[in-house]
């Protein structure tokens, strides 16, 4: 598990390959509202789940090979322990 603070993001760098649909799951400790973004290499947000729990999942296809950016957002005032998958 992981642990992102009270109001912090933490943010992962991962590539993914053109036409590889991928897949990230996100799963809290239910203590805190948490939010997941993905942005590609240019920064644009590809994909998001930004509604009021702690479970948040993406999903999209590249359509380059390049590396992304995955940030987990906690908008709670306390700290919020996670699990991540990448499929």
């Amino acid at each position: 598990k992981e642990c992102v603070l009270a109001n912090s993001t933490d943010t992962y760098s991962a590539t993914f390959k053109k036409g590889m649909e991928v897949t990230v799951l996100v799963s809290g400790d239910g203590d805190t509202d948490l939010d997941l973004y993905i942005y590609d290499e240019n920064n644009n947000l590809i994909d998001s789940d930004t509604d009021t729990s702690d479970t948040m999942l993406c999903s999209w296809t590249p359509k380059w090979t390049g590396k992304f950016t995955i940030k987990i957002k906690n908008l709670g005032s306390v700290r919020n322990y996670y699990t991540m998958w990448i499929e």
